[in-house]
């Protein structure tokens, strides 16, 4: 190197710490690379030209993205934006040119909505949330083309939207509160003189439809997840999920950092307060602290993996999937059983208060539900 960069010891020092004395100097050569390449470029540029062509050049760019980052030297890396970007664009292609710029700039405005609402500490909506919006309103495009020749969202009519929804019949409500957000944007912004969508009325909320397990085999989970020969991970993950109703990325991205051993509570990201833990998630998660301290990892979550070991990203969204299909369930199963459970015995707005959701959504678990278990012992 014609000049040593003033974050070089510190790179040396960070990659010794999380991989073997191959890897890290591989990850050293393949940066001074770079370096040669271009002297004076920032950290920032050097994350823009490690393509990960290679394992090595991809090792290299996940270590220096994640130095680069936990220094404070370079901004975050946006894959996952620009995948959803890229998402929504394809939506926005199928789209036919004659009603795609309303649609278009329905998005743009859905984005910059969210945008105020993250400045000002509101809750924002996930991009899935939006590539639905979009995916509904292309369809209704789709639809109306094939019907007649359109040259613009004004010629809509509320026919038009009721023949589309007859055909939703299982998803009529979200498919009807979209149009309605849709074409009430569109009539602000004088893309149609009236809105077709105004008379439409909303159906019925779908109950919860999801499985939910019975008391037995709760039990039979219980008494395996609380067996130190369980693997931690899946101990762990289990009882969060069934006891506490924690979710998928919850758990994964829960931190040492949030637990407190004095009060033995952990702080799950969403929630409005700490979670206290009962004596068998605690067993479980002090065990998981011991086979993290034995993998000598310096990655800051809780549940670690062979593949994170030497990173500081949380385990894929798919492992504690595999992690308890020993057991026979899955995370959203015990989840929804314990959601199930706080509904109907406590109260929607309690729950939605404790566990930092929506007393609206949780409504649908109280529709058409009947604890068979108490129903058999009030009959015996």
């Amino acid at each position: 190197m014609t000049a040593v960069p003033a974050w070089w010891d510190e790179l040396t020092a960070f990659a010794a710490a999380r991989h073997h004395p191959g890897g890290a100097v591989s990850i050293l050569r393949e940066t001074v690379r770079l370096l040669a390449a271009e002297p004076a470029a920032s950290p920032q540029q050097l994350l823009g030209r490690c393509a990960p062509t290679g394992r090595a050049s991809a090792l290299t760019a996940r270590t220096l993205t994640a130095f680069f980052t936990s220094h404070g030297l370079a901004l975050p890396d946006d894959a996952e934006q620009r995948r959803a970007a890229a998402c929504r664009q394809r939506y926005l292609q199928a789209i036919p040119e004659s009603l795609r710029a309303a649609v278009t700039a329905f998005d743009l405005a859905q984005i910059q909505e969210r945008d105020r609402n993250r400045r000002a500490g509101r809750h924002q909506l996930s991009d899935l949330t939006l590539a639905t919006r979009l995916r509904i309103v292309r369809d209704l495009a789709q639809h109306l083309t094939v019907r007649r020749r359109l040259t613009g969202w004004a010629e809509v009519t509320t026919a038009d939207l009721e023949d589309f929804l007859a055909r939703k019949p299982t998803s009529r409500h979200q498919h009807t509160y979209v149009l309605r957000r849709f074409f009430s944007w569109a009539r602000r912004n004088k893309i149609v003189l009236t809105n077709p969508a105004r008379p439409l009325r909303l159906g019925a909320q779908p109950g919860f439809t999801g499985t939910v397990l019975d008391l037995a085999q709760q039990r039979t989970l219980f008494r395996r997840w609380t067996d130190d020969h369980t693997h931690p991970h899946e101990r762990l993950t289990g009882l969060l999920a069934l006891l506490h109703g924690a979710t998928n990325s919850q758990i994964r991205t829960l931190a040492v950092s949030a637990v407190d051993p004095t009060g033995r509570t952990i702080h799950l990201s969403g929630r409005p307060f700490p979670t206290p833990l009962d004596p068998a998630t605690w067993a479980a998660l002090t065990t998981c602290l011991d086979h993290r301290d034995q993998l000598g990892t310096l990655n800051p979550h809780l549940i670690v993996t062979g593949i994170s070991r030497t990173r500081d990203t949380p385990a894929d969204c798919t492992y504690l999937t595999r992690a308890l299909a020993a057991s026979g369930t899955t995370p959203s199963a015990c989840r929804q059983t314990r959601i199930t459970q706080l509904v109907n015995d406590l109260d929607a707005k309690l729950t939605a208060a404790a566990l930092g959701m929506h007393d609206s959504g949780l409504v649908r678990y109280l529709a058409d539900n009947v604890d068979q278990d108490r129903l058999n012992r009030r009959t015996r």
